[in-house]
Parts: C-alpha cells; sequence; structure tokens
C-alpha cells in the first residue's frame, strides 16, 4: 500500500512539473548555462563594466578638473599634486577594468596564468619595455616632490629653448603652452634633469631690460628724463623700492648709459613688473611711446648709417 502511494505521489509530482510553468528565472538559468548563454552573459557583463569604467573616468575627470581649477585659482601650491594624483585614480581605474575583463574570459584568463606562471621572464621583459615610462612615471614624482615648477609657472626650459606656461603634469609628461598657445610635451625624464628658469619661484615680480639707442648728436640726459617718466607713467609699472630706499632717495626708475656703440649710445631702464604677464606687454606699449616722444622732442633714434665714399684716381 505504502508503495503503491509513494509511486502515486511521484507521478503526481512529474504531472505537476510538467504542468506547472517555469519560472523567469528559471528559464534565464537554463539559458545561461548553455554554451550561446555563457557568451552572451559575458558580453553584457563586460559591457556593463566598461560602461561603469567609463562612467567613474568622467566623473572623476570633471570632479578633479574642477577643484584643481578652484586651487590654481586661489594658487595654492597643492593644485599640482592634486592634478598628478587625478591620473592615478584614472590609471587605477582602466587597471582594475582590464583585469575583471580579463578574469572573465576563460582563453585570456588562462594565457595570462601561463604568462604569470613564467613570472621571472616576464617580469624582464615588462621592465625593459617599460623602463622608460616607469622613468617619467618616477620623474613626475620627484617633481612633484621638490617643485621646481608647479602648474601655472611660466618656465623656460634652457636645455630645449622652450618658453611658456606649465599647463599640466601628467604621469609621462609635461605639457608647456608657448605665447604662440602651441603646446609643447616634454618627457618627465627630460623635464627633471633640464636647466629650467622658472619666472614664479620664490617671487612672481619681474625685471626687464628696455635698451634704446639715440645718436651721437642728441641730448643724453634729454633722454634719459623722457625714459624715465614714460615708465613712472605707464600704469602697470611696479615700484620695487623699499621703503629705505625711498628714504635714501633713490630713483623710481634706474636709467643708465649702458654703451657707446659704433652708431649709437645705448641708453637702458630697468623696467619691474608684478609678474611676467604684464611685463611684456609694458615693455611694447613703453617702446611704442618712447620713440614717439623723443621724435616730438627733438631726440633722434640711432640706426646704422652707411657712408659710401668714391675714390677718384
Amino acid at each position: 500500500m505504502n508503495k503503491l502511494s509513494n509511486s502515486l505521489g511521484v507521478v503526481d509530482d512529474l504531472e505537476l512539473e510538467n504542468v506547472v510553468p517555469k519560472s523567469i528565472w528559471d528559464k534565464i538559468s537554463e539559458f545561461t548555462s548553455t554554451w550561446i548563454g555563457g557568451i552572451i552573459v559575458t558580453i553584457v557583463f563586460i559591457a556593463i563594466v566598461i560602461a561603469l569604467a567609463l562612467f567613474l573616468v568622467r566623473v572623476i575627470n570633471h570632479a578633479f578638473k574642477k577643484t584643481v581649477d578652484r586651487m590654481i585659482a586661489e594658487k595654492n601650491p597643492a593644485a599640482t599634486a592634486f592634478a598628478y594624483l587625478r591620473y592615478l585614480a584614472l590609471a587605477g581605474i582602466y587597471f582594475a577594468a582590464i583585469a575583471i575583463i580579463v578574469s572573465n574570459i576563460p582563453l585570456l584568463a588562462s594565457g595570462m596564468n601561463k604568462l604569470f606562471a613564467a613570472g621571472g621572464v616576464l617580469a624582464v621583459v615588462v621592465g625593459l619595455a617599460s623602463q622608460q615610462a616607469m622613468g617619467s612615471m618616477v620623474s613626475g614624482a620627484m617633481i612633484l616632490a621638490f617643485k621646481p615648477f608647479v602648474i601655472g609657472d611660466v618656465i623656460n626650459v634652457v636645455s630645449n629653448n622652450v618658453m611658456g606656461t606649465v599647463e599640466e603634469i601628467t604621469l609621462r609628461h609635461t605639457i608647456i603652452r608657448t605665447v604662440e598657445n602651441k603646446r609643447v610635451i616634454i618627457p618627465n625624464d627630460a623635464m627633471n634633469s633640464a636647466i629650467i628658469e622658472n619666472a614664479n619661484y620664490a617671487e612672481t615680480k619681474v625685471c626687464l631690460m628696455l635698451d634704446i639707442g639715440i645718436t651721437y648728436e642728441s641730448d643724453i640726459s634729454h633722454a634719459m628724463q623722457i625714459m624715465r617718466e614714460e615708465i613712472i607713467n605707464h600704469p602697470t609699472y611696479y615700484d620695487n623700492r623699499t621703503e629705505e630706499d625711498i628714504k635714501n632717495g633713490a630713483p623710481a626708475v634706474v636709467v643708465r648709459v649702458q654703451e657707446l656703440a659704433d652708431s649709437a649710445v645705448i641708453i637702458r631702464a630697468q623696467l619691474w613688473a608684478k609678474d611676467n604677464t604684464t611685463a611684456f606687454p609694458m615693455r611694447s606699449d613703453l617702446l611704442k611711446s618712447i620713440k614717439e616722444r623723443c621724435e616730438s622732442e627733438g631726440v633722434d633714434i640711432a640706426y646704422p648709417h652707411l657712408v659710401v665714399m668714391n675714390k677718384i684716381s
């Protein structure tokens, strides 16, 4: 009797399984267990990982750029290190995404395991191949640590004859924006060993030399007075005198005769500006105003003269 009941119960269960429809999750589970289903699931998972990685990269780029711009505007010295940290964060995201993708592709995963098994040979090959890249990364860290320049500094890379504003320091290279608004990209290892002239190091004020050549027949004292007055009256001229210099009667502008050249008397004036941005426009303005003032007041600007003599035999 019990055997009969058990047999009937098994039959009822089989009939119920055939009659009651399977749930959606059961069907999905059965489909994913197939070869095609596994491939589709892997592709969907990889697409999700890529989309998530790109989303994180975009969010981090936006957040870091906004923060770095604010720090640069506030002249925060940590802006350069924060900008460099951005690239470390992006590298971490890309590395994690690639590692997850590779681990979910059996063929690639097995290949990577074999490569890691031969770790000694792989380490030597990778080390030789990435020697320069790793050197640039270490040099970038050294630049951040010792701060020979930071983002926003006006520098002159003497060894490369490149002058401009430091725009960005990445893991591999430094980007310099020139006066012509061009970008010069120099590897960090080259920047770390280069001779650099930094206009913003320690202080931002700049002193330029303005040379004007007048003829030997012109009044030197008058020409020097014209230069002095034009420089003092320029709105962006910076008075570099200390309080003690002012008490001792030091002139606001130092103007001296620099050289008695072949065709001109060279008069040199020191132009002080609060920073490199205002120095060069000020110099250009003064060249124009001094020339116009000299012409109107009878001081001749010198230029080379050639005297031709005809010898009659």
